[in-house]
C-alpha cells in the first residue's frame, strides 16, 4: 500500500510539474512575443539639400511601451542604415516624429524598400513592420500650383486627363489656384508652380523667398514670360533667376520661336492638334544667363539647386496655345526630368571627397603589425627547420607532424593575444567642414576609426540635424557608379541630446565614412577685386581673407586652372600676379578630370616631403573643393544633364581656404583632428570659354 502511495504522489507531482512548465513556457511566449501590438508607417514629407525628411508615425495597442523605434532601409538582402529614436508610447497611444536621412541612406535600397522595428529597453526586437517604397511622395491632384491673372486660361494646362510621369509612377495634373494669402500654405503640397501673366514683386519679400527656397529643396518652377516677361522675371532674387529680357516681338512678326521651329525644330510642335504658329504669338527673347535652351521646347532651363526652372518664351494663356493636346503637354511637365538629373551625386567629385579623406594622416590609429610580420618570418624560417633538425637527432621525426601543428596553434593564438594589445582602443575621428565663408549652413566629411573589436559611436554637436553615409558616396569607375555604404552597419540615434553616429564594422579594422549637415554662423568674407584673366591666359587680382581664420592654403580654380597659395592669414590680401612670382604659390596647374587633381595634389605629395606641402591639408582642400562645386549651378553641369559635354568650364571662380583645428564635429573625449574649408564664388571677366 505504501509502495501505491508513493507511485501515486510520484506521478501527481510530474503532472503538476509539466503543467507549471507548460504554464511558464506559455506566459514566457506571451511575454516574449506579443502579438502585433504596435502599427506604424513611414512617409517622405520633402527632399532636401543632401536629405530626405521622414514622418514616422507609430502607434501602440498593448501595454505601456519604453523604448526604441528603428527605421531600417535595407540594402541588398542585409539589414542596414537603422535611425534609432527613444521614445514612450503609452497604450492605446499613437506618436508622429520626423527623422532626417542623407540621400545615399535611402538611395542605396532597392525602391526605397524600409521597415519599422520596436526595441525594448534591452534591445531586443518585440516586433518588426514592413513598408513598401518610403520615398514617394504623397501626390495629390492639386500638384501643379498657379500664380496668374488669367487662370482660367490656363486650364489646358491639365493635359486634358493626361497622366504625368512622376518618380516613375503616373499621376492626373490638377491644378490650384494660388495666390498672396494661400501660397506658403500649399508650396510642399506642390511639384510644379506655374507663373504666368502675373507679378511676381507683389507676392512681397517673404513669398518670393519661399518660392525661392521651395525650388532649391527640389521644386520644379514653370514661367510663362511673352509681353509680360519684365514683371515676372524682375520679381526675383539675380542669384536665383538670372534671365534677362532682351527684347519682345509683336504678333505677326518672325520671332526666335519660329525661326527655330521648322523644319526640324522643336519637338513641341510635333504632337499639336493643329500645329502652333509662333508668329501668332509675342515671343520673348531672353538674355539666359546660366541657363541653357531645352531642345523640346521654345524654353530655357537650367538647374537651382535640388530643383530647377523652365523659362518659356511665350505666355502660357496665349490663344495659339489652346491647340496644345494633352501629350504635348504632359511633356511640358517632363521635361525637367531631361535637365533636373543631379549629376554633382555622380561624378568624380563625389569620389574624390572620400578618397581624399582617406588620405589624411592616420598616425597611431592603424594596427603596426611589423612585429608580427618579423614573428611569421621567424617562425617560418627559424622554428620548422630547427625543430626537425632537434627531432632528427633525437630521432623522433615521426613527432615533427605533430609538433609545427601544435606549435603553430600556439603562435596563432599568441598572436591574437599580443595583437588585442596593439588595436587602437578609443575612437579617433578625422573630419573636414565646408561652409561658405559667410553662410550659416555647413556640410561635414568625417571618418571615424576603432581598431577594437566593440561597435564605435560618436556624438556629434547638437548643431548637426542630418547624419548619414556619405552623400552620393561610393566610387566612380569607368563611367558606372559604385555605392558601397552596404559593406558595413550603421546607425545613427536621436535620444534627445543631439545625434549619434555608430558603427559596426564587418571587418575588425574597417572605418566608416559620414556626411553631416548642420548650422553654423559666418565667419567673415572672402573678398575678391578686378578678377580677370589676363593676356597670358592666367588669372590676375586679388583676393581678401576677410574671415577670422588663419588659412594654411588657398586655392582658387577658375575653368580648368588652380593656383595654390600657402599661409594666408587672417585679414590678409593676396595678389595672384605678385604672389605667384614671389614663391607663395605652391601649385599651379590645369587639369581635366579629378582624378588627376587628386593625384597631383594629394598622393603624390605622400613621397615628396621636399615639397614642403602638407598631404592632410591638400585632403582636406580636395573635399573642400567638391563640396563648393556641388554647391555652384554651372552651365557645364547642365549641359551634362542634358547629355552634352563633361564639366570642365564652371563660369565662377571658385576660392577655397584651408583651416586647421577647425570646429570640432563631435562632442566628448574623443580624439579628433579636425579641418575647415571656407569658400566663396566671384564672378570672372574673360576666360578660355566663352559661356554660350
Amino acid at each position: 500500500m505504501r509502495k501505491q502511495l508513493i507511485k501515486a504522489a510520484f506521478t501527481l507531482l510530474c503532472v503538476l510539474g509539466l503543467l507549471a512548465g507548460k504554464e511558464r513556457n506559455t506566459a514566457y511566449a506571451k511575454e516574449e512575443k506579443p502579438a502585433d501590438m504596435f502599427t506604424g508607417d513611414v512617409a517622405m514629407l520633402k527632399q532636401e539639400h543632401n536629405g530626405y525628411v521622414m514622418q514616422v508615425t507609430v502607434g501602440n495597442s498593448g501595454a505601456d511601451f519604453t523604448g526604441t523605434v528603428q527605421v531600417i532601409f535595407a540594402g541588398f538582402d542585409s539589414g542596414n542604415c537603422a535611425y534609432q529614436t527613444q521614445i514612450t508610447l503609452p497604450s492605446q497611444g499613437k506618436k508622429q516624429f520626423t527623422i532626417n536621412i542623407t540621400d545615399t541612406a535611402a538611395d542605396t535600397t532597392r525602391g526605397g524598400a524600409c521597415a519599422l522595428n520596436f526595441l525594448d529597453e534591452k534591445g531586443e526586437i518585440l516586433q518588426s513592420i514592413e513598408l513598401g517604397n518610403v520615398l514617394e511622395h504623397t501626390i495629390t491632384e492639386t500638384s501643379a500650383g498657379v500664380l496668374s491673372d488669367d487662370f482660367a486660361g490656363l486650364s489646358f494646362m491639365e493635359a486634358d486627363g493626361e497622366t504625368i510621369n512622376i518618380q516613375n509612377r503616373q499621376f492626373p495634373m490638377k491644378l490650384m489656384e494660388l495666390n498672396e494669402e494661400n501660397l506658403r500654405e500649399h508650396l510642399d503640397e506642390l511639384y510644379y508652380l506655374i507663373i504666368d501673366r502675373f507679378d511676381v514683386s507683389s507676392l512681397g519679400d517673404e513669398n518670393i523667398e519661399a518660392i525661392q527656397d521651395w525650388v532649391k529643396d527640389g521644386g520644379w518652377l514653370m514661367i510663362g514670360t511673352g509681353e509680360y516677361a519684365d514683371k515676372t522675371l524682375s520679381g526675383f532674387d539675380k542669384d536665383f533667376l538670372d534671365v534677362g529680357v532682351l527684347e519682345i516681338s509683336v504678333p505677326g512678326e518672325e520671332n526666335i520661336a519660329s525661326a527655330q521651329a521648322e523644319p526640324f525644330g522643336y519637338s513641341f510642335t510635333m504632337y499639336t492638334n493643329d500645329g502652333v504658329d509662333f508668329t501668332n504669338m509675342a515671343i520673348a527673347e531672353l538674355d539666359y544667363g546660366s541657363f541653357f535652351e531645352s531642345s523640346d521646347h521654345p524654353a530655357i532651363c537650367g538647374s537651382i539647386g535640388n530643383g530647377g526652372a523652365e523659362v518659356y518664351f511665350f505666355s502660357f494663356s496665349d490663344a495659339e496655345l489652346q491647340k496644345l493636346n494633352g501629350y504635348t503637354v504632359a511633356s511640358m511637365y517632363e521635361d525637367f526630368q531631361n535637365f533636373g538629373y543631379k549629376y554633382d551625386e555622380y561624378s568624380e567629385w563625389e569620389y574624390s571627397r572620400e578618397r581624399a579623406l582617406s588620405f589624411i594622416d592616420k598616425i597611431n590609429t592603424n594596427v603596426n603589425f611589423t612585429w608580427l610580420k618579423v614573428m611569421i618570418l621567424v617562425y617560418v624560417v627559424l622554428v620548422g627547420p630547427v625543430l626537425y633538425l632537434i627531432l632528427r637527432r633525437c630521432k623522433k621525426c615521426e613527432w615533427y607532424w605533430i609538433g609545427v601543428p601544435v606549435l603553430g596553434v600556439l603562435f596563432i593564438a599568441g598572436v591574437y593575444f599580443l595583437g588585442q594589445g596593439a588595436r587602437v582602443k578609443e575612437t579617433k575621428v578625422y573630419s573636414v567642414t565646408a561652409q561658405r565663408a559667410d553662410g550659416d549652413r555647413k556640410d561635414t566629411y568625417f571618418m571615424a576609426y576603432q581598431a577594437g573589436t566593440k561597435p564605435w559611436e560618436v556624438r556629434l554637436h547638437t548643431d548637426y540635424g542630418l547624419a548619414g553615409p556619405g552623400s552620393g558616396g561610393g566610387g566612380y569607375s569607368y563611367g558606372s557608379y559604385i555605392r558601397d555604404v552596404d559593406d558595413y552597419f550603421y546607425t545613427v540615434s536621436d535620444d534627445g541630446d543631439g545625434l549619434l553616429a555608430g558603427i559596426k564594422p564587418e571587418e575588425n579594422f574597417d572605418s566608416g565614412m559620414f556626411y553631416a549637415e548642420g548650422s553654423t554662423k559666418s565667419r567673415g568674407e572672402i573678398s575678391c577685386e578686378d578678377l580677370k584673366y589676363d593676356r597670358k591666359g592666367t588669372i590676375a587680382g586679388k583676393i581678401t581673407n576677410g574671415t577670422d581664420c588663419d588659412m594654411s592654403y588657398m586655392a582658387v580654380w577658375y575653368q580648368d586652372d588652380i593656383m595654390v597659395f600657402s599661409d594666408v592669414k587672417a585679414g590678409e590680401t593676396i595678389d595672384l600676379k605678385r604672389d605667384k612670382q614671389n614663391g607663395k604659390c605652391v601649385f599651379d596647374n590645369t587639369f581635366y578630370y579629378v582624378d588627376d587633381l587628386l593625384y597631383d595634389m594629394v598622393s603624390v605629395y605622400r613621397y615628396r616631403t621636399d615639397l614642403g606641402y602638407e598631404q592632410d591639408d591638400m585632403a582636406a582642400l580636395l573635399v573642400g573643393l567638391g563640396i563648393a562645386e556641388s554647391e555652384k549651378t554651372s552651365v557645364s553641369d547642365q549641359l551634362i544633364a542634358a547629355g552634352g559635354a563633361k564639366p570642365s568650364a564652371p563660369e565662377q571662380a571658385v576660392i577655397v581656404g584651408v583651416v586647421r583645428d577647425y570646429d570640432r564635429v563631435t562632442e566628448g573625449k574623443y580624439s579628433e583632428i579636425s579641418y575647415g574649408c571656407l569658400y566663396s564664388f566671384e564672378e570672372i571677366e574673360g576666360g578660355r570659354y566663352a559661356s554660350h
